[in-house]
């Protein structure tokens, strides 16, 4: 889907550029799985999030909690739109923060406390099955809605422009597959790809899209294949 000609949309999306994306993406129905570009477009999840009709958890992976107070009414952004998501839709129940910068917590406001989890990015234990258990745990419900920045993921597995967090892609996708297994997931979406700007080099961008790919297409099978139900989700760009 080509959204080349929308402006005002590069971090902040002001609401007459979100009513554009909200027609278009509602033009394509099937889109289980979704590829978002860059970290800057990651509020697109915000607009995903509104076709969910059951009550729901969003498992989000990510290096930010997303979850700063907007600039303003009229502004939906990367850094806010979770925080959009509680307060406009009831059917989300809980959000489950993983791989988050531990000092970014402190920032969600003290009212959302018992609506999100946050399992920070601490560097070791996420194959431990204790954490596995407690994540789980904190997901109350049977549906869940799962986003991705692979900003959360080390340098070593994903190149994106944005600070990144240290999680192996290996532990990210063995965390998925946990997920996938006890929970039904009733939509999914990846974003963190590195823009496309040849003052940084050809080089690096021809790595970052070689390292991209390799995650997103073992993110992408890890999903088909321990997923619960029983139809095959079809892609989205």
């Amino acid at each position: 889907m080509d959204l080349s000609d929308v402006r005002q949309t590069s971090s902040y999306c002001d609401r007459k550029a979100l009513a554009v994306i909200r027609g278009r993406l509602r033009k394509h129905k099937t889109r289980p799985v979704v590829f978002l570009g860059t970290g800057n477009y990651h509020y697109v999840s915000y607009l995903l999030l509104e076709d969910v009709e059951l009550p729901f958890t969003l498992v989000l992976f990510d290096y930010h909690t997303d979850m700063l107070p907007p600039l303003c009414e009229s502004v939906t952004s990367c850094g806010s739109w979770v925080m959009s998501s509680i307060e406009r839709f009831p059917l989300l129940k809980h959000v489950v923060i993983i791989g988050a910068k531990g000092k970014r917590v402190p920032t969600i406001p003290a009212r959302y406390r018992e609506v999100v989890s946050v399992f920070t990015d601490d560097g070791v234990g996420w194959r431990d099955q204790s954490k596995k258990a407690k994540i789980l745990s904190a997901i109350p419900t049977d549906d869940v809605y799962v986003s991705i920045d692979k900003d959360v993921l080390s340098e070593h597995d994903a190149i994106t422009n944005w600070d990144q967090g240290s999680m192996r892609l290996e532990q990210l996708l063995e965390l998925i597959g946990h997920i996938t297994m006890h929970k039904n997931v009733c939509g999914l979406d990846i974003c963190g790809e590195y823009p496309l700007s040849f003052a940084k080099g050809i080089a690096l961008i021809k790595k970052a899209a070689r390292t991209n790919e390799r995650a997103n297409r073992s993110i992408l099978r890890t999903v088909l294949k321990k997923r619960r139900c029983d139809r095959t989700p079809q892609v989205s760009a």
